[in-house]
């Protein structure tokens, strides 16, 4: 079965639809909408959305996110929300974990709590257009102005910071950050062009699928950081096609033969996520060259919604490279 390359982020753990139960209750709670702190809208502006044109305040204080992308870009501009989503706290990275931990959550997994997030009265609610969220848009926008990033085929993990700073007025916070990585970017490229223009990688993660893994494409969030870089990827990789990817049984470890290095998803405390452990239980896994010769690369950034985690990704594969001789 073919999957899209990150059709399955931090928020898309659990199941994507609610209950009728779970229905009733959202219909009960924002049966009124509610308001954020006095004179926190007195200004507005309009924004584009994938729902089309919202008016937002031009200064939100009490902002909800809905979604991991947003949460992780709206903490890397200083802004605190007062309600994030819960998909689990193992899939947090670190450099967020303490001001995830404080801060309410408005989810369980793909369940939404909208009289939680009704009772917090945000004057915004953000969030990426993924399927579930699209459903829910009415109903969050009855409780506040909701902006959504895009999530389509054109999307990139790069339109999920750009978006979040918009939506939050942080442009000034998303420039500099910006900035820092494209300069990294070119750091990375010119110190290891070497190295870059000759290791050929391959891009995977545990699968959801039963007894498959994930191999993603170079155009997957974690290959479009490395293919930034000028870095070149192995078979199973380049045959995947764009904006797609494959999965394939545990067994079939010979598809990574040619992989010079490998990169791949672990939880914030560095153990492996999403069922791939039982691919490197197999021996065959083991004798891979890149395995053998030390050169599986984990990251807790490999769905990145912000560029504090895609600076995250280039410095393990920046850790990778200097082994390279």
């Amino acid at each position: 079965m073919t999957q899209h390359p990150h059709r399955r982020p931090r928020l898309r753990r659990a199941a994507l639809a609610f209950t009728g139960a779970a229905l009733a209750l959202a219909l009960a709670a924002c049966s009124a909408p509610a308001t954020g702190d006095a004179g926190s809208s007195a200004q507005t502006r309009s924004v584009s959305t994938p729902e089309g044109e919202v008016t937002i305040p031009v200064h939100p204080t009490r902002i909800v996110s809905v979604h991991s992308w947003t949460t992780e870009s709206l903490l890397d501009f200083d802004v605190a929300p007062v309600g994030v989503e819960n998909s689990g706290e193992q899939y947090v990275p670190g450099r967020y974990l303490t001001d995830w931990k404080k801060t309410d959550k408005v989810t369980d997994g793909g369940t939404i709590d909208y009289e939680k997030i009704a009772a917090l009265k945000p004057d915004l609610i953000v969030g990426v257009d993924v399927p579930y969220l699209k459903d829910a848009y009415s109903k969050l926008s009855a409780i506040a102005p909701t902006a959504f990033a895009p999530f389509d085929d054109d999307s990139t993990w790069q339109d999920y910071p750009k978006y979040t700073a918009d939506f939050a007025g942080a442009t000034a916070q998303y420039d500099a950050l910006k900035k820092k990585y494209d300069a990294r970017v070119a750091s990375v490229s010119s110190t290891y062009a070497t190295q870059l223009a000759s290791v050929k990688w391959d891009v995977i993660q545990g699968g959801f699928d039963a007894g498959n893994y994930w191999i993603y494409s170079d155009t997957s969030p974690v290959g479009a950081i490395l293919k930034e870089l000028g870095a070149q990827f192995a078979s199973a990789s380049a045959a995947t096609k764009a904006g797609e990817n494959q999965s394939v049984s545990y067994e079939k470890t010979d598809l990574l033969t040619d992989a010079d290095a490998l990169i791949y998803y672990t939880n914030n405390d560095g153990t492996p996520a999403n069922n791939i452990d039982k691919l490197f239980a197999l021996q065959s896994y083991q004798d891979l060259p890149a395995v053998s010769g030390g050169h599986a690369v984990g990251t807790p950034d490999f769905l990145p919604g912000s560029y504090s985690d895609a600076l995250g990704v280039i410095d393990a594969v920046e850790k990778n490279l200097k082994t390279f001789q």
